[in-house]
């Protein structure tokens, strides 16, 4: 038997080149025109050969006759088929329905790639699964024969429980259709129970009912559903239904799949670049240090510039890393007991070479404070995020701030500046990755805008919070809270009392 392929049935040699040429670019299959109706009636009875058809379309300017027995063939053979005219007229549509047609498609000379695209559309419905949920054993095989013109493929259920079964076994279903007067559970909660249950899959809901009044569709709405049909409807109306939500389930996933290979790429190229960078660092630094014998200012120079941005590229490739891990919830620190305030003194010298260069000044305040759980590399990461940000943002002679202060069993960490502050409007794009707000840098100093969110990842993953004050031109002051949990020695003591 050779490929399967689409057949078309039309005298008009525009027609048929279009379809001809885009179904092949579009679906991958091999489009076949046969003039003749009665050779193509011939052509679908024998089911074998050429006559290996996944779908026949008529064009209904031919005489009705033979489109009848083109449709009558189609019947027999159980290919299914769809009409096509150049345009518009109710008696095409009428006798398309009469015939059985899947349904009525305009190909215009103006858009020659329609039927194509809507034949596409049809071989894709073959892998996209509809699931019925109706009480009613006529109305549910009613649905279903609808749903099988369309090509889709069609579960049903007679109750809420088998429904939800259903989708627990069945992941990979696109939409339901759920009727609103159900027994045990209508259709309203079965939404809301659906949206509950399965809240990380892409699932379109449509609520359907006939009895209900029609203000019940603002209630699926509000319970999770996308979209809501009353009865009586056109099938066409029920197809464009339940096609939009499909697409938008089809477009979700891909967006899904996509966002996946670039956490991947990100953590694949933070990985391959840290090497590498290390590698640079070290180099400079050994020249530096003079192991590879004396060298002149000139080179010394070079060396160091070479070292400072090979820093820098360590440091990127760990904020790659760092967003990878925060945007798939990896964050998972290494608590050791450590001490907060050595810690806060530690990063507030380091910053002071940096602030330096720009004549501010970093003070800090951090009264003795027992040993905390807390992965002093994450911490350290945070408090240097805030501290380069409060300067980078301050103006030259001003004053950078560094608090800590016990508050209940948390203690709170304060980093302030005197720089332009933050408009309220901008704030809630703050810790968002990549977002750079209206202020600017003192000193043109470049940033990813990663900081503030790889910050609020750290502080979470330890139980904390973050959060910034500020008013504009009076600067501006981020705190995060971190509990003072008991050290591990006292869990210890208390699990072996208790």
């Amino acid at each position: 038997m050779s490929d399967p392929k689409i057949l078309l049935v039309s005298d008009n040699p525009c027609l048929a080149a279009a379809v001809v040429r885009h179904c092949g670019s579009l679906s991958g299959l091999g489009a076949v025109q046969i003039h003749d109706p009665g050779a193509a009636a011939d052509a679908l009875c024998r089911g074998d050969g050429d006559g290996a058809f996944l779908l026949c379309v008529v064009d209904l300017t031919l005489p009705e006759e033979a489109v009848r027995r083109l449709a009558a063939a189609s019947a027999t053979s159980g290919v299914p088929w769809l009409a096509v005219a150049e345009c518009y007229r109710p008696q095409f549509r009428n006798l398309s329905q009469e015939l059985d047609a899947i349904d009525f498609v305009v190909a215009e000379a103006e858009d020659p790639a329609a039927v194509a695209r809507y034949v596409d559309r049809l071989l894709k419905n073959r892998s996209a699964r509809i699931l019925i949920v109706e009480d009613s054993a006529f109305m549910r095989l009613f649905l279903r024969r609808l749903l099988r013109r369309y090509q889709f493929r069609v579960h049903m259920a007679a109750s809420a429980a088998k429904a939800l079964a259903i989708l627990e076994h069945r992941p990979d279903i696109a939409a339901v259709i759920i009727d609103y007067d159900m027994p045990v559970q209508n259709g309203v909660e079965l939404t809301r129970t659906i949206r509950r249950r399965f809240r990380l899959r892409e699932i379109c809901l449509i609520g359907i009912s006939g009895k209900a009044p029609r203000s019940i569709s603002a209630e699926f709405l509000k319970n999770g559903g996308d979209d809501y049909l009353h009865k009586p409807f056109e099938r066409e109306e029920l197809y464009c239904r339940v096609l939009h939500g499909v697409e938008a389930v089809e477009r979700m996933l891909e967006i899904k799949r996509l966002e996946r290979l670039r956490r991947m790429f990100l953590s694949m190229l933070a990985h391959d670049l840290k090497s590498p960078a290390g590698g640079i660092v070290g180099a400079a630094n050994l020249i530096l240090d003079g192991v590879c014998g004396e060298i002149g200012g000139e080179v010394r120079e070079m060396a160091a510039v070479i070292s400072q941005a090979g820093r820098r590229l360590c440091s990127l490739a760990s904020n790659m890393q760092d967003l990878t891990r925060l945007e798939t919830g990896r964050f998972e620190p290494a608590l050791v007991l450590a001490h907060l305030d050595a810690l806060a003194l530690e990063r507030a010298r380091l910053a002071e070479a940096t602030a330096a260069g720009k004549s501010i000044r970093v003070e800090t305040r951090a009264p003795q404070l027992p040993p905390m759980n807390l992965d002093p590399d994450l911490i350290a990461r945070v408090l240097d995020n805030l501290l380069s940000n409060a300067v980078k943002f301050s103006p030259p002679g001003s004053l950078v701030r560094l608090t800590l202060r016990p508050a209940g069993d948390e203690v709170v960490v304060r980093v302030a500046d005197q720089g332009p502050g933050i408009l309220a409007e901008e704030r809630h794009r703050l810790f968002k990755p990549f977002e750079r707000l209206s202020a600017r840098p003192t000193a043109g100093e470049k940033s990813l805008g990663l900081g503030l969110a790889i910050a609020e990842g750290i502080v979470a993953a330890h139980g904390g919070r973050i959060w910034a004050e500020s008013e504009p031109g009076q600067g501006a002051a981020f705190c995060f809270t971190l509990p003072m949990s008991m050290g591990f020695s006292d869990q210890a003591d208390a699990c072996i009392s208790s």
